[in-house]
Parts: C-alpha cells; structure tokens; sequence
C-alpha cells in the first residue's frame, strides 16, 4: 500500500510540473516604461527607424509623401498631429506601421510625451 501511495504522489509531482511554464511577465514583473527621460535622439530616433523609415525616410518617401527622415520632418508630423495620430492608429488616419502591427504602449507613451515636451532636438 506504501508503494502504491507513493507512485502516485511521485506521478502527480512528475505530471504537474512537466506542466509548468515561466511567464516573465510573473516573474519579473512588467518591463517599465521610462517616459520621463525620453531623447529624440534615442527614443523616437530608434522608433522611427525600426518601424517608420522604410517607407517614410531617405528623400523619394514612398508613404504618401510623408518624410521622417530627419528632425525638422517628424517635428512637422508631429505638431500636426498626424504622427501621433497614425501610430496610435485613431479613426481617418491610416493605420501605421502599415503592414505591421501596432507600436507596444511603451512606444507610443514615448513619442506622446516628446510631443507634450515641445519636440525637443534632445
């Protein structure tokens, strides 16, 4: 009976941790999102690159005409309203990245709060 008893805790043990996976989420909680230190020159700079600039960058941009390749261009977007606006992808605006999934919260968070700095060449 001992024997019995003990294969089973034994199979019950093997069988619920073989079951177990790691969410980093759970173990070290949520990546935070430093948004009051955010540069043009790291933050929205590395955004725009990694999401943007090839169809929005180098000088024929193909994204309707839209140029993000240099400060005094997003600056224009962005005062405008239309960067933001297409990132967080709001009603009449085309969604951006085109093909692509949405911007992470964190991502947007950054350019939102650059864009509430005054768009600073930081």
């Amino acid at each position: 009976m001992k024997m019995k008893n003990f294969l089973l805790l034994f199979s019950s043990v093997v069988i619920f941790s073989s079951c177990y996976y790691d969410n980093e989420e759970l173990i070290y909680g949520k990546a935070s999102c430093d948004t009051i230190n955010v540069k043009y020159s790291v933050h929205i700079v590395n955004t725009l690159a990694a999401n943007c600039l090839s169809c929005h960058g180098g000088n024929a941009a193909s994204g309707a005409g839209i140029q993000l390749g240099n400060y005094n261009a997003v600056k224009t977007q962005a005062l405008n309203g239309r960067l933001l606006s297409a990132l967080e992808q709001a009603p009449s605006f085309s969604p951006m990245p085109k093909g692509a999934g949405k911007l992470n919260d964190c991502r947007i968070a950054e350019i939102r709060t650059w864009i509430r700095n005054g768009t600073p060449e930081n």
